[in-house]
């Protein structure tokens, strides 16, 4: 009788697993996937603190009494460093619909992007990815893109002693410096610097205020 007690033990303890049907499974599962959510480990966190924001003013365009385009100074508030080309961006950008309410209009459509600025002494060289996104014709619209751009650049960015523009366009690998439109004042030689006075017939008696230099 003793001699048995051991096999009698070994299919009892089988019997029980049976009817407790406690299952086999040929390879490890995740249990996770089962658990209520109280009961799943907390996951981890790592939210950034939001990009502070700043306050900067760009030219946008409105017409006035006599139908007659003008430059309009605008806040716009952004993330970022505040770094010259992305201000710049803003006005390539174009008016938001709040500000369309307000009948501000732009002549810029989509395509050309600021990838870089770079400031000498009182020279600035703004580079354009194209010109895609100014129009594309010798017309009034075209020199207001322009006028919107340098005088953005040389007369509204603070912290920056900005006379001239130079605009430069990525041609393949390099980048070209060109023909910048004018309205007022002799044409510049080829692929010579600007002025916002170049442009001045865009300006109203405000905006004159906002002219610092030239």
């Amino acid at each position: 009788m003793k001699k048995n007690l051991p096999s009698f033990i070994l299919l009892f303890s089988l019997s029980l697993m049976t009817a407790c049907s406690i299952p086999l499974d040929d390879n490890p599962r995740d249990l996770s996937a089962n658990l209520p959510d109280a009961l799943l480990p907390p996951a981890s966190t790592t939210t950034q603190p939001p990009a502070p924001k700043e306050t900067v003013k760009i030219f946008l365009a409105k017409a006035n009494q006599d139908g007659e385009m003008k430059l309009e100074p605008v806040n716009r508030e952004i993330s970022g460093d505040g770094s010259i080309n992305v201000i710049l961006d803003q006005v390539l950008a174009g008016p938001t619909l709040t500000e369309q309410e307000t009948q501000l209009v732009s002549p810029f459509a989509e395509g050309s992007k600021v990838i870089g600025a770079i400031l000498e002494n009182t020279l600035l060289e703004i580079h354009l990815d194209s010109l895609n996104g100014f129009p594309q014709d010798d017309s009034k619209s075209n020199r207001l893109a322009f006028a919107m751009l340098v005088c953005t650049a040389s007369e509204l960015i603070t912290g920056a002693d900005i006379s001239f523009v130079q605009i430069m366009v990525r041609q393949n690998d390099s980048l070209e410096a060109i023909n910048a439109p004018v309205t007022d004042g002799d044409p510049p030689e080829e692929g010579a610097p600007v002025l916002c006075s170049n442009y001045a017939s865009f300006m109203t008696e405000e905006d004159f205020s906002y002219i610092r230099k030239g």
